[in-house]
C-alpha cells in the first residue's frame, strides 16, 4: 500500500471549476505548490472564457448593426427591394391590361400585318347607324372560338362593334344544345353567325367569313378573310328599312353564273330571288331585272312585261332592266330590238385592244375607262377595271323619246374590233368603243314624284368575275356595286359595306433566308444571351466590392 498517494494528490487532476480549487485550498492548509500552481492557471483559462464570450457577443452586436448601415447591405437590400417592386408592377400591369382589355376590345393592339383583328372604317360607319337592338349570335363555344385563328377574328371584330354601339350584343352558343335554333333559321350551323333585328335576320356563314377562292394564275386555292365585310353588310341589311329585289331570269339558258354578282347584291343590302320571265310575272317590288347572256331571244310578250315593268306609275321607286351580252352570244333580234328603242344597238363582234398599257395579259382583256357622262354617284374614282372578251355597245343617238343614252365603259382609242361572223380583225378602224352603256327615262310616277327608268346593257360577263371583283387589284367588285345602286335609286342611302377580302396565309415580313438566319440565329440566340450574360457578370464583380 502506498500511503505517499493518500497524503498527495496528483497533481494533473483537474479540478472542473475554479470555486473547487479554492475550497480545496482553503481547506488544506498542507496542499502542495503544484496544486496551487494548478489552481491558478484553471481560474485565468475560466476567465480568459469568459471574456472571449462576452467580447464575441459585443462583437456580433456591432456587426449586425455595422452590416445593417454598410454600403454592400444598401445597394443589396436596394436592388431586392426594385426587383421585387417591378415584379409586382409587372403582374399588375398585366392583370389590368387584360381585365382593361375585355371591357374596352379596342384597347388591344392589332399586330397583323392586314389588321384583320380591327375594325375597318367603313364598318364602324355602319355600326354607328344602329339604332335597334341588334344581336351577333355566334354559333360556337367561346373558348373555341377564342383558340381558333381565323374566330379570333370574328371574336375581336364583333366584340369592338358590340363596344362602339350599346345596341349591339354578342353571344356565344353551343350548336349542339342549340337544335331549335338551327331549324329555324335557315342556313344557320356550327360555326356561322346570326346577326338578327326585329325586322330580319342574316345568316353569315364561315365561306362568307373566310371565303377561298381559286387563282387562275397559280391553279392554287388561296384562302381570304373577310369579317369585317360580312358582319357589317349583315348588321346593315337588317337594319334596314327597306330592301331592293334584284330578279334573275332563268328562262332563257342564261349562260352567265351570277353567284358572285348575287354576293355583291347580298353584301349590299339586295335581296336577290330567281324567276321565269316566259312564264313567270316580274316578282313585286324588283327594281332591276337582270338578262345574264341569254342563249334564246325573248318573245314579244316578254319584252311586253319588261315595257309594262319600266313604264309601271303606281310606284315611284327607281326600275332597270340590265343585259349582259358577250361575243359569241349570238343573234337575238327580238332582244335587240328593245334595246334599239332605249338607243343601243348590239352585234356580234369583240372589242380588241392595239395599245398594250390599256389590256392585262391578253388584247382581249381590256382595262376599260370610267366614263363621266353619267354620275353613278358613287366612289370618286375606281382602280383598274378589268372587262375581257367584251361585246362593243352601239350608241344610236344621244336623246329621243325621253329616253337619254349615256356611255358607261369605254375602250382606249387604239382599240379596234373583231368581227365574230366573219372573223375578220378590223385593225384599219381604231376607235373608242363601248364597253358598256344606259338609257334612261325619266317618269313621273301618280304620286307627284319622278323616277328613273334604266335599260343598261353591259358587253362582257366577266365584268362580274369573282378573280376580279375580289380583287383589291381592280375596281370591277365597286364599280358594280355603284352601279346597281344607281339602278335602284338607293345611292348614298345604303350603309352597307363593300370590302375587299385580305389573304389570310400571307407573310407578313419579306426576308432573304440569310436575314432570317442572322435575326433568328446570330441576334436572338446568341447576341441577346450573350448581353445578358456579360451584364451579370459585370454586375457581379462591381457588388462583390461594395
Amino acid at each position: 500500500m502506498n500511503h505517499d498517494n493518500e497524503k498527495n494528490p496528483r497533481v494533473d487532476s483537474t479540478p472542473e471549476n475554479t470555486e473547487d480549487v479554492n475550497a480545496a485550498a482553503e481547506s488544506s492548509p498542507e496542499i502542495s505548490e503544484e496544486a496551487q500552481t494548478a489552481a491558478e492557471q484553471a481560474k485565468k483559462r475560466s476567465e480568459e472564457k469568459n471574456k472571449n464570450k462576452k467580447n464575441k457577443q459585443k462583437k456580433e452586436k456591432v456587426s449586425l448593426k455595422q452590416m445593417f448601415t454598410s454600403q454592400k447591405f444598401k445597394h443589396g437590400s436596394m436592388a431586392t427591394a426594385l426587383t421585387a417592386v417591378f415584379i409586382v408592377v409587372v403582374v399588375l400591369v398585366n392583370v389590368l391590361v387584360g381585365i382593361l382589355g375585355e371591357r374596352f376590345p379596342s384597347m388591344n393592339l392589332d399586330m397583323t400585318k392586314s389588321a384583320d383583328n380591327s375594325l375597318s372604317e367603313e364598318a364602324g360607319e355602319v355600326v354607328d347607324t344602329v339604332d335597334e337592338k341588334t344581336e351577333i349570335i355566334i354559333m360556337m363555344e367561346e373558348s373555341t372560338a377564342k383558340a381558333n385563328s381565323n374566330y379570333q377574328k370574328v371574336d375581336s371584330i364583333s366584340a369592338k362593334m358590340a363596344e362602339r354601339n350599346s345596341n349591339i350584343t354578342v353571344e356565344y352558343k353551343n350548336p349542339d344544345k342549340e337544335p331549335g335554333m338551327l331549324s329555324e333559321y335557315d342556313g344557320l350551323t356550327s360555326g356561322s353567325v346570326l346577326v338578327r333585328t326585329e325586322k330580319r335576320y342574316r345568316v353569315v356563314t364561315s365561306s362568307d367569313l373566310f371565303p377561298v377562292k381559286y387563282d387562275q394564275s397559280t391553279y392554287q386555292q388561296i384562302a381570304y378573310t373577310d369579317v369585317n365585310g360580312a358582319l357589317a353588310s349583315a348588321i346593315s341589311a337588317v337594319n334596314a328599312d327597306t330592301m331592293p329585289i334584284v330578279a334573275f331570269d332563268t328562262g332563257h339558258s342564261e349562260m352567265l353564273d351570277m353567284t358572285s354578282y348575287k354576293e355583291i347584291l347580298n353584301d349590299n343590302n339586295f335581296d336577290t330571288v330567281d324567276f321565269n320571265l316566259l312564264t313567270e310575272e316580274i316578282p313585286e317590288s324588283a327594281q332591276i331585272v337582270v338578262l345574264g347572256v341569254p342563249a334564246t331571244d325573248l318573245s314579244e310578250a316578254e319584252v311586253e312585261k319588261l315595257n309594262t315593268y319600266l313604264n309601271d306609275t303606281t310606284t315611284s321607286l327607281d326600275r332597270s332592266v340590265m343585259v349582259v351580252c358577250y361575243p359569241a352570244q349570238g343573234e337575238l333580234p327580238v332582244l335587240n330590238s328593245y334595246l334599239n328603242e332605249w338607243g343601243m344597238n348590239v352585234t356580234p363582234a369583240e372589242v380588241i385592244e392595239g395599245d398594250s398599257a390599256s389590256y392585262v395579259q391578253s388584247p382581249e382583256m381590256l382595262l376599260a375607262n370610267v366614263s363621266d357622262s353619267l354620275d353613278l354617284d358613287g366612289a370618286d374614282s375606281y382602280s383598274y377595271i378589268l372587262s375581257p372578251q367584251t361585246n362593243p355597245i352601239e350608241i344610236l343617238w344621244e336623246g329621243r323619246n325621253s329616253v337619254t343614252t349615256y356611255p358607261l365603259l369605254t375602250s382606249s382609242e387604239s382599240s379596234y374590233l373583231y368581227d365574230v361572223a366573219t372573223q375578220e380583225e378590223k385593225k384599219d378602224e381604231t376607235a373608242s368603243y363601248n364597253l358598256a352603256a344606259a338609257g334612261v327615262k325619266m317618269i313621273k310616277g301618280e304620286d307627284g314624284e319622278y323616277f328613273n327608268a334604266n335599260v343598261i346593257v353591259i358587253g362582257s360577263p366577266y365584268l362580274f368575275n369573282a378573280s376580279f371583283t375580289n380583287s383589291s387589284t381592280y375596281g370591277n367588285g365597286q364599280y358594280i356595286t355603284d352601279l346597281s345602286k344607281y339602278a335602284t335609286g338607293t345611292t348614298g342611302s345604303s350603309t352597307a359595306v363593300y370590302s375587299t377580302p385580305t389573304q389570310t396565309v400571307t407573310y407578313d415580313i419579306a426576308m432573304s433566308n440569310g436575314q432570317i438566319m442572322f435575326i433568328g440565329l446570330g441576334v436572338f440566340t446568341i447576341l441577346i444571351p450573350l448581353a445578358f450574360l456579360i451584364t451579370g457578370i459585370v454586375v457581379f464583380f462591381r457588388r462583390r466590392h461594395l
